[in-house]
């Protein structure tokens, strides 16, 4: 079977990054991540993930283009390396390494990545994901919360690991991995979801 020819309930053996980016898009948008071989499903985040995602991304780029950087905030982008394939709800990633026709940005031009945690993703955003991003050296680390109400747990990579250095609930200048600070309103994105 060729990889253009691939079907989840044809697939036999280990997943490689090629076969899950030749899956066709899945009809309830589930997204498709990797992990060693591992193919992994998560349903389609809900509107109230998507509002938060969006305003956050929004903060970041603000600050990201005051400052100059280099640096690039996207979406739901697929990144990858070798033998894992992510799709993090925030991606910083290096201008520098990508392009407009860019399938799935490489994970090592990554300056932050960020998760926001919903019931069916605690283990991996809490867990899994971070332990995988501190592996392949992604300097930064921000994990969001939705309940009992939004925040925004920040963390740094310290020796191979990382170090939770503030959670956020209100409003706070939080620095990207030295490269710029943003100025985080997390009480705006709580009020985004009331409406």
């Amino acid at each position: 079977m060729s990889v253009a020819e691939t079907r989840i309930d044809d697939h036999v053996g280990p997943w490689t990054v090629e076969d899950v980016l030749a899956l066709p898009e899945h009809p309830a948008r589930a997204r498709f991540e990797l992990v060693d071989g591992v193919l992994f499903i998560s349903p389609a985040p809900g509107l109230a993930h998507q509002i938060v995602s969006s305003g956050l991304r929004s903060q970041i780029d603000i600050a990201s283009g005051r400052s100059g950087t280099r640096f690039l905030t996207a979406g739901a982008v697929m990144v990858a390396s070798d033998s894992r394939l992510f799709i993090p709800d925030i991606a910083v990633v290096d201008r520098a390494a990508v392009s407009r026709g860019t399938l799935a940005a490489p994970l090592e031009a990554m300056l932050l990545l960020g998760e926001i945690v919903s019931p069916v993703s605690q283990a991996p955003d809490r867990i899994l994901k971070p332990a995988l991003y501190a592996q392949a050296k992604v300097p930064a680390y921000w994990r969001i919360e939705l309940e009992p109400d939004v925040r925004v747990v920040v963390h740094e990579l310290v020796g191979g690991s990382y170090r939770e250095i503030a959670t956020i609930t209100g409003k706070k200048s939080v620095q990207v991995a030295g490269e710029f600070t943003v100025a985080l309103d997390v009480a705006a994105l709580g009020r985004e979801l009331e409406g």
